[in-house]
């Protein structure tokens, strides 16, 4: 909650600053800046955005995987031989009518349920794989990114007090599978979407089952398990009346008849977020003879959750519920409806840093 008055408090000394048209401006501007941070960066981090409507109980949330792994090996190799001049990459999506769909969602269903105690069920989905292998004098780089775009309801949980806040689950944010999450994909047959070696298995087989004890080839990509950060190291931002973030394109919509909206933020490095880091690991593996060196890496965590609604979130053990209204409480309106503007800079440079990390890789 002190997180929420800071924020209040904010806008309210800025406020009295600022004529009510330069602070809209500077609103504005703000809110384009880390609109185009965040759409340019989306491809790249490990990334969850969602918007829910707590009348409607449907949602199509947005979860982005992303993997970086290079084998490292000895120019003068026959391994460096055989990868100098390769670049494959492997494309497809895949909907309701791909075979191996169902049983996909089935199985995440089945472990939401499981791990995260949490009723939300995903009715169908989308995914957009992308796989790709560049081959170097001293190095192979791998880079997988996955996109899936579930439907999902059932995450308004059953409140017997009509007059009361809405109760939204958030737990399901946070789910991981080790399943195999196998497709049958056109012209490429039977692959796994969620493990690293996928397109090292149909490419070059032999050398995939080399590397197959490697714990970074056992590290399934659908793990969103730092989405599930607690939320109070989620940044909060609050807008009475939705004008701005509606204004600037931010992807805010007006559900369910709410005109409020609360978004929760996470990926800001703060003294009260704390550091979200890239996650990096490092192994050793022998192939055809060769010694190589594996490196796997992908950026911090960054999600974002729209709440149609003024959103306050509660923890009960490891379960988090937002109790949601669709006014603000009396009090914690302002008079502009604009969002902080130290809050929004700091969220702007920490997906720019996100999109740096992942140049920095690509040309490591």
């Amino acid at each position: 909650m002190k997180g929420k008055l800071d924020s209040i408090k904010i806008i309210n000394r800025l406020n009295e600053s600022l004529p009510v048209n330069s602070f809209k401006s500077i609103i504005l501007i703000f809110l384009i800046t880390f609109t185009i941070s965040l759409i340019s960066s989306n491809a790249f981090a490990v990334q969850m955005t969602a918007v829910l409507s707590p009348q409607q109980d449907q949602a199509q949330p947005v979860f982005t995987a992303n993997r970086f792994i290079t084998l490292q090996y000895d120019q003068a190799s026959e391994l460096a031989k055989k990868f100098m001049k390769v670049d494959e990459s492997l494309k497809f999506k895949a909907n309701s009518s791909t075979p191996g769909m169902a049983a996909l969602i089935s199985d995440i269903n089945q472990d939401i349920i499981k791990e995260k105690q949490s009723p939300i069920f995903i009715e169908n989905a989308t995914i957009d794989y992308t796989a790709t292998l560049r081959g170097g004098s001293d190095r192979l780089a791998m880079s997988y990114k996955v996109e899936f775009k579930p439907s999902i309801s059932g995450f308004t949980l059953p409140n017997n007090n009509s007059g009361a806040a809405s109760l939204v689950d958030l737990d399901w944010r946070g789910f991981s599978t080790s399943r195999p999450l196998q497709l049958q994909v056109p012209n490429v047959g039977n692959i796994s979407i969620n493990y690293p070696s996928s397109l090292l298995e149909i490419k070059f087989p032999e050398i995939a089952q080399q590397l197959k004890s490697s714990e970074i080839f056992k590290d399934p990509l659908f793990n969103f398990e730092d989405i599930g950060t607690p939320m109070d190291r989620w940044h909060f931002l609050f807008d009475p009346t939705g004008s701005q973030a509606s204004t600037a394109g931010s992807g805010y919509q007006e559900l369910g008849g709410a005109k409020v909206v609360s978004i929760f933020s996470l990926g800001e490095s703060s003294f009260r977020e704390g550091v979200m880091e890239a996650k990096e690991s490092n192994a050793k593996a022998v192939i055809d003879g060769t010694d190589v060196n594996i490196h796997s890496s992908h950026p911090p965590p960054s999600g974002q959750i729209q709440i149609g609604g003024f959103a306050s979130v509660s923890k009960s053990g490891n379960s988090e519920i937002a109790y949601v209204s669709e006014n603000a409480p009396e009090g914690t309106a302002t008079a502009t409806g604009g969002f902080p503007i130290q809050v929004l800079g700091t969220l702007g440079g920490m997906m720019a840093a996100v999109s740096v990390f992942v140049l920095w890789k690509a040309r490591k």
